[in-house]
């Protein structure tokens, strides 16, 4: 024992640890609280009002939904316990080791936070390893990063290291603390023990006060595996018996436009300020689209995804296959190559469309990704970006040319290709993440293309209420400009079907759910009034709250609808609310029909 060690304080030395102990712990958190503008804030924010001691000590000591800096790591709180306890420890080298196993926590708790605030899912190393891996560089390029922005990043994380060993030397001195300092050490590491003891896999959950690297690894890991099992199942499984070939026909067939918006999410319902602007903008467009004879269906519909993965959410819908991890997607990209899944496209191309798809990026893909795509989903003609004969500038993420010109671009296109039926598929580029810049919505389309400076990009270091303010006016063009592209379709026999992809990142909360908006829009009423047996109410706005449709959903639904308005009378395929049947390996469980 170090002599005077019975010393019950050892100021400024007890200071300093403190001090230590709690900016450590606190750099662990600055990032979730630094990316989560909506929740995060600096202090813990406790409800005293109405609550029991009971119910205050549990957030004081336990559970917190907003992430705050007053947290803690349990592993630190016991090691640095059993630093001051036990001199052998206290050595240079395991010093070393705690600052490298630190900086192997900051990491970690760094990755949650990314997925917690931008997906709104735990990490689970399986499903976002490729995300990680084949989406950085593409990242990269596409959000414009400098050479001086890999230089800052670089020089920050060696700035941490220095710091955070800076700081080990204050926590972990080689003389020790006072006695007072080791008492209450020990006290927070019982109470740590007596968490572990009772409530294990909690432990794991980010809302946790006092949270563990060694119970987020387990769950991690064990959901990697459920994943996995998952993945293995898509491998080993068939495709969906839809038993359509040849038992439906259309008599009728109208072109079909499926376009998802990007970020177009049901928080606008659920934000005061958003909610009635929302409502003034979608009943200045409803009005609209009935002055021309355009009728309105809107359901919300629980997406796969929060936050990003576009893909695998239109996927979803169009395969009717509720498809939520990368590694999902990725296995069946792999398995139907050369066709055999019943989606939508092959429906329709059964039935003697041709299938028409749009991606506006300027960053591309190698032309064998394209076909192993086109070949995925089935697509006759992909129009990709060199084939719009743009010269404009380019906006926010990609960059894209304004949506505004790619959509009427591609219509064109489509009726100078083709005579007969048609399905057109695109996914919308300018309310992608940043949402800034915007392009202006003109009277004529192509007016907007003719040369000019490319706009500057957004910053990340803008204020919240900036960035709150981006994503709206992002979503304010984006409706303007869907509602301008329906009121100028020339066929009137038109069926349009728009989508929210996915929840928008950084200024959604989790509470906000997994749910977009969904609109049938067509000039036949009775096709567009057969969707409110499903859930679906009269025009733009949905004002209950809760979700009546599941993306996986709309495959069966639509083909059922469309063979009621327009088939030959036979009898109806039936809907499936949770996606097609899927012949389970070694089980006989299937999707139950509606």
């Amino acid at each position: 024992m170090d002599s005077g060690e019975a010393s019950l304080w050892r100021l400024p030395s007890d200071l300093g640890f403190w001090a230590s102990f709690l900016a450590l712990h606190a750099l662990l958190f600055l990032p979730v609280v630094l990316m989560d503008r909506e929740d995060g804030s600096l202090l813990p924010v406790v409800q005293v009002s109405g609550r029991s001691l009971e119910q205050i000590w549990l957030q004081l000591a336990v559970w917190r939904r907003e992430p705050d800096l007053l947290r803690f790591n349990s592993e630190i709180v016991v090691f640095v316990a059993l630093w001051t306890l036990f001199r052998p420890l206290r050595h240079v080298v395991v010093r070393r080791l705690f600052v490298i196993a630190y900086l192997f926590l900051f990491f970690y708790y760094l990755y949650e936070g990314a997925s917690l605030t931008f997906f709104s899912v735990e990490p689970v190393f399986y499903t976002q390893l490729r995300m990680a891996t084949e989406g950085f560089s593409f990242f990269l390029q596409n959000a414009r990063v400098t050479a001086a922005f890999v230089a800052g990043t670089a020089l920050l994380i060696v700035g941490g290291a220095v710091l955070v060993g800076r700081l080990t030397q204050i926590l972990l001195p080689e003389k020790n603390v006072g006695s007072a300092t080791r008492g209450v050490l020990v006290l927070l590491a019982l109470l740590v023990t007596v968490q572990a003891v009772l409530s294990s896999e909690l432990l794991a959950r980010p809302e946790m006060v006092f949270s563990s690297i060694s119970a987020k690894l387990v769950r991690n890991i064990g959901e990697s595996r459920r994943v996995f099992q998952e993945v293995r199942q898509i491998e080993t499984s068939g495709a969906p018996s839809t038993d359509e070939s040849g038992r439906f026909s259309l008599v009728e067939r109208p072109p079909v436009y499926i376009i998802f918006s990007e970020s177009y999410g049901s928080v606008l319902y659920k934000r005061n300020d958003w909610r009635v602007r929302y409502k003034e903008l979608t009943e200045r467009l409803e009005q609209k689209l009935e002055e021309s004879g355009w009728h309105v269906a809107s359901a919300l519909s629980l997406a796969p995804t929060w936050g990003g993965g576009s893909w695998m959410s239109y996927t979803s819908a169009l395969f009717g296959l509720r498809i939520s991890s990368d590694p999902q997607y990725y296995a069946l990209l792999d398995k139907y190559q050369a066709g055999g899944y019943p989606d939508l496209g092959k429906f329709l191309k059964g039935q003697g469309y041709q299938y028409f798809r749009l991606t506006a990026l300027s960053m591309g893909l190698p032309e064998s990704q394209w076909q192993k795509y086109a070949s995925f989903y089935g697509v006759d003609r992909w129009l990709q970006y060199e084939d719009l004969e743009f010269v404009g500038p380019e906006y926010g993420w990609g960059p894209a040319p304004p949506d505004q010109y790619s959509l009427n671009f591609a219509r064109e296109k489509v009726h100078s290709e083709t005579d007969g039926p048609y399905l057109f598929f695109t996914i919308t580029q300018n309310s992608h993440y940043p949402w800034a810049p915007q392009p202006d919505l003109v009277e004529s389309w192509q007016q907007l293309n003719k040369p000019g400076p490319a706009p500057p990009p957004s910053s990340e270091l803008i204020e919240h209420v900036e960035r709150r303010q981006n994503y709206w006016n992002a979503i304010e063009y984006q409706l303007e400009v869907l509602a301008d592209f329906v009121l100028k379709e020339p066929d009137e026999r038109a069926i349009f079907v728009l989508v929210g992809d996915h929840q928008p990142p950084r200024v959604s909360r989790r509470e906000d759910g997994w749910d977009t908006p969904i609109h049938i829009i067509a000039k036949d009423a009775q096709f567009v009034a057969s969707f409110m047996e499903y859930g679906f109410t009269n025009g733009l706005a949905v004002w209950d709250p809760e979700p009546t449709f599941r993306h996986e959903g709309f495959r069966s639904l639509f083909v059922r609808q469309l063979l009621a308005a327009y088939g030959d009378g036979a009898e109806l395929p039936p809907y499936f609310p949770e996606g097609l049947p899927v012949p389970q390996s070694g089980s006989g469980s299937e999707s139950a029909p509606h």
